[in-house]
């Protein structure tokens, strides 16, 4: 506490020189209220002077920063301070005096004033404000806010897995006529084989491949949309996306409400995390069904807007010229202004006790701000409510989502030869991969654990490739590739797994290998993936065991 309040004590201290009267007192007493206050506060504090030099500071300061309490002085510069931080690896890793003019510079300028989160080494997530003082210096407060953002985190999580149960009924009546379509055509295929109707079966199977192949992407967009994942912004077509999420969106808007589309045909691309937009686009129509307990339209529509081509000024106060404008609107109930004004505040909900966690819109307004866009809200009682998004256009770049590929795929990635290793515990899928590698020209020995694998690594010196699942009983797909690539360290791996990726290990994967292939794969894609790995590695040869 003596290191507190040093100005505070000189002031007092100038105000008990003689001639200061009756004001010594009352300075004294200023000084140890102020005192007081900042040793409890449960903030970390700093104070600086015009010349950017420390003048107070409480207990909790150094705790908040990584700079060491024993070296902290009245009038040390901020860039001793910011030195010290950087010593204590607070920035990662930098060049320090580079670093160091950075954050001087942005401090003169007033670029760093305002209210900023940070994220320190040892993951403690701390809230900086920051504001200037008359004489022009500043107060810093650093505020812990590590327990609050893993409660947001765990909160954003349970209202996933809420929309995933409310799912739950449509998907597996969908998923039931998805299986319809595949058993009973997989019977009409056999009657025509018996009947000598090779059309027809031909047919039948191309119906139930069909079938079988919407089943698997439904599946896989359950999974996406369930998974915890870090933020991962990428260039995406905004209409391709909402196409591919279709089933996803009518499963969710339920019998009684109708669903309607009105996306034009332009690429248009922004970079936005494809899951977050998945996430937020579901919470909307869910929102919007809830909304028409009667039943309903709902309509999604995109539109690429601009501030200099359009009439009347873009209701939007981030920068930039051009977005994709994506708006959900509904035939429902509609919001007062009132209620609209707070809807998209964390945890505020209308729904019944337990039937929300009122997150849902706050969701998607975090999305668009961490996109560097922004939402509009427009309700009116009785007529309804239309959310809108506008998300930055990326003027450049190629999005990541592809069409899906069309029921006729071609196989242009041929083995040559090759040994391919395949490693799976399910006899059928053990089968139908080894089958279809052999058709392609590769040889193909099968293991259906990781112990029988090695031991085949052992006996078979010239395998090109390791193939293996990654969710294997035992000793997985990670530690067999482990412990293959410190015995044959040349050796290429290829992993394959039934979720739409696997976990990333502790520590990494072995091999880049490329990404996994996703069960249920296909010939062509399980074939070009191989392909590519033994062309990305036919200038290393296999290196014999260690």
């Amino acid at each position: 506490m003596d290191r507190c309040l040093r100005s505070a004590r000189r002031d007092s201290a100038s105000a008990r020189a003689p001639g200061a009267g009756g004001g010594a007192a009352s300075g004294q007493a200023r000084a140890e209220r102020l005192d007081v206050l900042l040793s409890g506060m449960t903030d970390g504090v700093m104070m600086l002077d015009a010349d950017l030099r420390l003048v107070e500071w409480n207990a909790l300061f150094p705790a908040s920063t990584g700079v060491p309490a024993e070296t902290l002085r009245a009038g040390m510069s901020m860039e001793e301070i910011l030195r010290a931080q950087a010593a204590a690896g607070e920035f990662g890793e930098v060049e320090v005096e580079a670093e160091v003019a950075r954050r001087i510079a942005l401090l003169r300028a007033g670029g760093s004033s305002g209210t900023i989160e940070r994220t320190r080494p040892n993951g403690q997530v701390l809230e900086l404000r920051r504001a200037r003082l008359p004489d022009g210096g500043f107060v810093t407060l650093y505020t812990d806010i590590t327990a609050r953002r893993q409660a947001e985190d765990k909160l954003r999580q349970a209202q996933k897995m809420e929309t995933v149960g409310q799912l739950t009924g449509s998907v597996a009546h969908d998923f039931n006529n998805l299986l319809m379509i595949i058993l009973g055509n997989l019977e009409i295929a056999d009657r025509a084989l018996r009947a000598g109707d090779p059309g027809k079966a031909r047919r039948g199977i191309e119906v139930a491949r069909s079938g079988a192949r919407r089943a698997a992407a439904l599946t896989q967009r359950l999974l996406a949309f369930s998974r915890r994942q870090p933020r991962d912004p990428r260039p995406v077509d905004v209409n391709a996306l909402i196409r591919n999420l279709a089933d996803l969106i009518q499963q969710s808007a339920s019998d009684h409400v109708a669903v309607e589309f009105d996306l034009t045909d332009d690429p248009w691309t922004a970079l936005v995390d494809p899951n977050q937009l998945e996430t937020a686009l579901l919470n909307l129509v869910i929102n919007a069904r809830d909304a028409m307990p009667k039943g309903g339209v709902v309509t999604i529509a995109t539109e690429q807007v601009s501030r200099s081509g359009s009439l009347a000024p873009l209701p939007v106060t981030v920068p930039g010229d051009e977005f994709v404008r994506i708006a959900v609107r509904d035939t429902g109930t509609g919001m007062s202004q009132e209620v609209a004004a707070r809807a998209s505040e964390p945890f505020f909900t209308t729904k019944e006790a337990g039937k929300g966690t009122g997150l849902g819109l706050h969701q998607v307004v975090e999305f668009a701000a961490g996109a560097g866009g922004q939402v509009r809200i427009d309700s009116e009682p009785g007529i309804g409510t239309a959310v809108t998004l506008y998300l930055p256009l990326l003027t450049s770049g190629h999005p990541d989502e592809a069409a899906p590929a069309g029921p006729a795929e071609s196989v242009p990635f041929a083995g040559r030869g090759e040994k391919i290793l395949v490693v799976e515990n399910e006899p059928a899928i053990l089968a139908y991969t080894t089958e279809g590698l052999e058709a392609l020209g590769y040889r193909v020995i099968g293991a259906q654990n990781a112990s029988a694998a090695l031991t085949l690594l052992e006996e078979t010196p010239d395998i090109a490739v390791l193939f293996t699942d990654f969710g294997l009983p035992g000793i997985d797909g990670a530690q067999l590739a482990r412990e293959a690539k410190r015995r044959w360290p040349g050796l290429p791996v290829l992993y394959t797994t039934g979720g739409p990726e696997a976990p990333v290990p502790p520590d990494g994967w072995p091999d880049e290998g490329g990404d996994p292939v996703v069960k249920p794969y296909g010939l062509p894609t399980l074939a070009k993936a191989i392909r590519a790995v033994l062309d990305r590695r036919a200038s290393l040869p296999v290196a014999g065991p260690v």
